[in-house]
This record gives C-alpha cells, sequence and structure tokens, in this order.
C-alpha cells in the first residue's frame, strides 16, 4: 500500500536537457563539450543545487575559467531557465493523482534563481503537500541527509511512500531507506507504471 508519492522535477515533471541548451548557442562540437564539463557538470553546479552560490558568482566563477567565452557564458546563464517546460504528459499524470486521497510532495535537487522561477510560472505546483528542494537544505540527492529530511519534515513512512526520480543513484539512495521507488527514464510510461500503485492505494 502507498499513501505518499514523491516527484523529482528535472526530467520528470520539467524537461531539462544540457544538450539541447547548449546546442541553441553553439554548433562547434569541441566547444559544446567545454561548455558542457566547465558548467553543467562542475562543481559550481552542484555548488548552487546546494544554495551555496548564487547564479551571479557562479557566471562569474565560469568566466574566470573560460574568459575568451564570456558572452556565450553569460548567454547560456541568462537563458538556461527558459528551457525548463512541463513534461505535459507526466504532469497530467500528476493532475490525475491529485484527485484522489493520496499525499504528493516533491524532492528535487534545483537552484534557487531557477526554482523560483518554475515555481511561479507553472501552477502544477499546486497540487503539493510539501517540498524538500536542495537549495534551501544545504543538501543534495542521492545524499541521506535530504531523503531523511523529506521523511522527518512530513512524518512520511518509507515503506508507504513512492519515490519517482529519473536518476539511478538517487532512486538507489531512497530504497535503501526503504521507499518503493519508480526510476523514471525515456522507455517507461510514467502514467502505466504508476498505475499498479494507484490500483493498491484504492484498493
Amino acid at each position: 500500500m502507498v499513501k505518499n508519492i514523491v516527484f523529482d522535477l528535472g526530467n520528470v515533471l520539467l524537461d531539462f536537457n544540457s544538450d539541447e541548451i547548449i546546442a541553441d548557442h553553439i554548433q562547434d562540437k569541441k566547444l559544446h563539450q567545454l561548455i558542457s564539463e566547465n558548467i553543467f557538470k562542475s562543481k559550481e553546479w552542484i555548488l548552487l543545487d546546494r544554495g551555496e552560490i548564487t547564479a551571479q558568482e557562479a557566471t562569474q566563477r565560469f568566466i574566470k575559467k573560460m574568459p575568451e567565452n564570456e558572452k556565450l557564458i553569460k548567454e547560456i546563464m541568462d537563458n538556461w531557465k527558459d528551457y525548463l517546460i512541463p513534461i505535459d504528459e507526466n504532469v497530467e499524470v500528476l493532475n490525475n493523482i491529485a484527485k484522489k486521497p493520496i499525499n504528493l510532495y516533491v524532492l528535487s535537487n534545483f537552484h534557487k534563481e531557477a526554482f523560483e522561477v518554475v515555481y511561479e510560472k507553472y501552477d502544477f505546483f499546486n497540487h503539493f503537500d510539501g517540498m524538500i528542494i536542495s537549495y534551501r537544505e544545504k543538501t543534495i540527492k542521492p545524499e541521506k541527509e535530504i531523503y531523511e529530511k523529506l521523511i522527518n519534515r512530513y512524518n512520511l513512512n518509507p515503506d508507504l511512500t513512492l519515490l519517482i526520480d529519473d536518476s539511478e543513484k538517487n532512486i538507489d539512495a531512497a530504497k535503501k531507506l526503504g521507499f518503493k521507488t519508480i526510476h523514471f527514464n525515456d522507455n517507461i510510461k510514467l502514467s502505466n507504471s504508476i498505475n499498479d500503485y494507484i490500483k493498491r492505494i484504492l484498493g
């Protein structure tokens, strides 16, 4: 039986593809890879998720590493949030679940500036009974602490809670704490995957 469902945001409810973002600004493959490694796969990106630096501070660090690409870096850092658009099919799943007697939560690694943009922009956030966002908590998935914050703040029993995430590492960490899980990816249809859980909830 499941009483609670926890959603990740990036690539579960909101599309986030850093390669597409870069490709809209860069045609050169070598530069594409360089920007990917030095921005979206950087330690600064993790610090942003932790809420330890601001987007402005991160941008200055990126420019310091690649001063010859200052204009490009500023364009990407100014515009990447615009690419965070709802995954309509999955949001529709959320809308349908919200009509049922199930508690809904968010557990997501997210930057402050980006989260504030999407939270104001998309009304599906109104469905949630609570949210754990990494920049607020100063800890990120798959660290145990962020899952414990979710459990303790909302008095959740992991055995009665389904967690949906696109990262295998995050799923593995949740399983260790007893959560039921769905590892979401392009090969599954969320509405089908969650259907069995909904049936168990409602009997």
